[in-house]
C-alpha cells in the first residue's frame, strides 16, 4: 500500500469487512481499483452476503470475486457465498470518476438473511 493509503476496516461483527483503494487520487475518467473483503470470524462455515456500493459520481468499470460470482445493479456489486471459519473472500471493483471531487464508496458483509452488517468506507479524489 502506498504512503497515505489505509484500509478501512469495519467494527467487530461475526463477518468483518475492509475496503482498500489501490490509489486514493486520480483524474476524471481514469480508472481506480478498490478491493473489498469479507472475513468469517465465527467458529463455523457461514452463508455470507458481501458487496461494494458506489455513488453516481463514478462509473462502473467491472468487478470480479475471487470466491463468488459477482452481480451488478445500479451503484452496487455484490455476491453470496459459503465462507469457511477464518476464511476471507475478496471483490475487486474498478470505477472511474466522472466528476472532479471526492467520492465515498462502502463495502458491507454479513451473514445472509441477518441485519448484522459491518461496513467499511473509502474515498477517492479526482481532479
Amino acid at each position: 500500500m502506498a504512503a497515505g493509503q489505509q484500509a478501512a476496516t469495519a467494527a467487530a461483527g461475526p463477518i468483518t469487512t475492509t475496503l482498500t483503494p489501490v490509489s486514493t487520487t486520480t483524474t476524471v475518467g481514469t480508472p481506480v481499483t478498490l478491493i473489498g473483503t469479507a472475513t468469517n470470524t465465527t467458529n463455523a462455515t457461514q452463508r455470507v452476503s458481501m458487496g461494494i456500493g458506489f455513488p453516481s459520481t463514478v462509473s462502473y468499470g467491472g468487478a470480479v470475486g475471487d470466491k463468488c460470482t459477482i452481480r451488478h445493479t445500479v451503484g452496487l456489486v455484490y455476491c453470496g457465498l459459503n465462507l469457511a471459519k477464518g476464511d476471507t473472500a475478496k471483490i475487486t471493483l474498478t470505477v472511474a470518476p466522472n466528476v472532479a471531487g471526492t467520492s465515498t464508496l462502502h463495502s458491507y458483509a454479513r451473514i445472509t438473511y441477518t441485519n448484522d452488517d459491518t461496513l467499511a468506507y473509502a474515498t477517492i479524489t479526482a481532479s
